[in-house]
């Protein structure tokens, strides 16, 4: 088999192995030792969650009040002070999935920036866990939630819009009016559900709902997916960047004050309905993250005063930059995987290319990178033509000797051994460059598939450039230039009619899994095939298969002399 087979062979591997880990593979279990149940103490007037099991009736709204900041609308209610809706603005998504950052809005004790005040070490400043506010709207970009226990706590909490895209900033005032020392512990929280639809993916793509929940400390990033909390809660201490629940294309993020750092709690829960069986596919998943500062202790009068900057929106580059102020790690929101540091290069480049070469295009920078990166790795590519031309020279001869050996595996095998090493050829010269550039096919891969830039984004035919072509012209001019590729060098060494299966089923498995892969990355992949079908045709004009160098036959007298096994070339 010669190197085209053996590179062709080698890359059938790889895609089968990555979409069996990939796509196909089971989880080892998503369910969390059961967790439990979430107690509270209410103020006489709070109406219950329908979630409590006490009413099946939901419980009367509080007076709801608006933030409108740069990007986004925010629905702040009384019940709670929380977050109801968070409505993004931008046209691109008023009519998608995402126009709604908030996905539990029913549920008070589910809503993202809920605030707890009773805690370890410090349970006596608050009598209630939860009350309803009073809400002002002060004016369009602020809304101010108070509530008062008489003799005891006052509480401010302040909600204005950021200075930055889809920053929300809050600022939460305790006052403890009691005649002695009392002691509080605030927690923050950010919540997320996701059915199960949701977040089953398709063959060959992932769901972009995947949601995973992250504690981002300047020294390091932890993220936590749903099979990882089988033994319940994580906690983190000392978190001085941010407290996270993100997916492939939007985030929440939870970013405190410099100089106050927090615990950080994370656990995602399956949810199943009331009827359903333990063995039946949960309904949803819930995920929950929680900023914990310490116990505090106020004396009579004494105030304390918390800062937040919440980050309601999409995980583009160029926002995630600046968010909460630069240097905040808001970046490590996006999970490039294993090949992290060359994709991080790679979204770089593309960045640039955007802003600096195509005035804005999106497709055309993913048409322009990957020619520059097809030219940044053609000293890779180089020796693996080099490799080719030297093996097609040798054709002949290695035909002449399978020939002379035909039933004699073992003295053919050190036959063509000794052919390659007098003319100095690495049979696997040509396979491993190829498998040196996949750490860059990869990262490549996971930059396109996490680009937010991507999302609801339109080139050419395609309305959006982070889903599949609905069209499928992609998948099947992708699958037609594969099968012009492999008949411009046609399979050698091997039986023709495994050589003519190979041929169809390459084409096959990357045309069926193009019809759910990102437009982006079918542009990327048909970029690519055009690119390396010149080169192929360049290779044919510049070394066309012409033997140039011959085998020493061997006369018949000398064959005893060798012996079984032996071969001179």
């Amino acid at each position: 088999m010669d190197r085209n087979a053996i590179t062709r062979v080698l890359l059938i591997a790889a895609v089968m192995l990555g979409l069996y880990f990939m796509f196909f593979r089971k989880s080892a279990g998503t369910d969390v030792r059961p967790l439990p149940a979430e107690v509270y103490v209410d103020a006489p007037d709070f109406e219950p969650d329908v979630l409590d099991g006490k009413s099946p009736k939901p419980p009367t709204e509080g007076t709801p009040c608006t933030v409108r900041g740069d990007g986004y609308e925010a629905e702040l209610s009384a019940r709670g002070a929380a977050v109801k809706h968070f409505r993004l603005l931008e046209p691109r998504f008023a009519n998608s999935d995402a126009k709604d950052l908030s996905t539990t809005p029913d549920h008070e004790r589910w809503r993202s920036l809920r605030m707890l005040f009773r805690g370890a070490e410090g349970d006596d400043q608050f009598r209630f866990d939860r009350f309803n506010w009073q809400a002002k709207q002060v004016d369009a970009k602020t809304c101010e939630f108070t509530y008062a226990d008489e003799g005891l706590v006052d509480v401010k909490k302040v909600y204005r819009a950021g200075v930055r895209a889809y920053e929300l900033d809050v600022e939460t005032t305790i006052v403890n009016r009691a005649s002695e020392p009392k002691r509080h512990r605030l927690s923050v929280g950010l919540f997320a559900f996701r059915t199960s639809k949701e977040l089953s993916g398709s063959l060959g793509r992932v769901s972009p709902f995947l949601t995973e929940t992250a504690c981002g400390s300047s020294s390091k990033v932890t993220r936590k997916k749903p099979e990882d909390f089988k033994e319940g809660w994580f906690s983190a201490g000392k978190v001085d960047h941010f407290v996270a629940i993100s997916n492939y294309y939007f985030a929440q993020a939870l970013f405190p004050e410099p100089g106050q750092p927090v615990d950080c709690s994370l656990v995602t829960e399956p949810i199943r309905l009331r009827d359903q069986k333990p063995e039946d596919e949960p309904e949803g998943k819930s995920y929950r993250a929680w900023a914990k500062y310490d116990a505090r202790e106020l004396s009579p009068g004494q105030a304390a005063t918390y800062k937040q900057t919440a980050f309601f929106g999409s995980k583009q580059r160029s926002v995630l930059t600046h968010v909460a102020g630069d240097n905040r790690g808001a970046m490590d929101l996006i999970d490039l995987g294993t090949f992290t540091v060359v994709a991080k290069v790679l979204v770089s480049f593309l960045n640039f290319l955007h802003d600096k070469v195509t005035f804005g295009n999106w497709g055309i920078a993913i048409i322009v990178m990957t020619l520059c990166v097809r030219i940044l790795l053609f000293p890779l590519t180089w020796k693996s033509i080099q490799s080719t031309v030297a093996m097609r020279r040798l054709k002949p001869d290695l035909d002449a000797l399978n020939e002379k050996f035909k039933d004699d595996a073992q003295a053919r095998g050190l036959a063509q051994m000794e052919l390659w090493r007098k003319n100095k050829i690495n049979p696997l010269g040509g396979c491993l460059p190829q498998l040196v550039q996949m750490p860059v096919w990869f990262a490549m891969y996971t930059t396109l598939q996490t680009a937010a830039e991507m999302y609801q984004t339109k080139f050419l035919w395609f309305s959006d450039m982070s889903a599949p072509d609905r069209f499928y012209v992609l998948p099947l001019v992708l699958g037609a230039l594969m099968i012009v590729q492999q008949r411009i060098v046609p399979m050698q060494g091997v039986d023709p009619v495994q050589a003519k299966m190979m041929m169809w089923l390459l084409p096959a498995i990357f045309t069926v899994m193009m019809l759910f892969l990102p437009a982006a990355l079918g542009v990327y992949m048909l970029t690519n095939s055009a690119l390396g079908i010149i080169q192929q045709l360049a290779i044919e004009r510049f070394a066309p298969r012409t033997p140039v160098i011959g085998v020493k036959e061997v006369s018949a007298s000398d064959r005893p002399a060798l012996g079984k096994g032996k071969a001179r070339v």
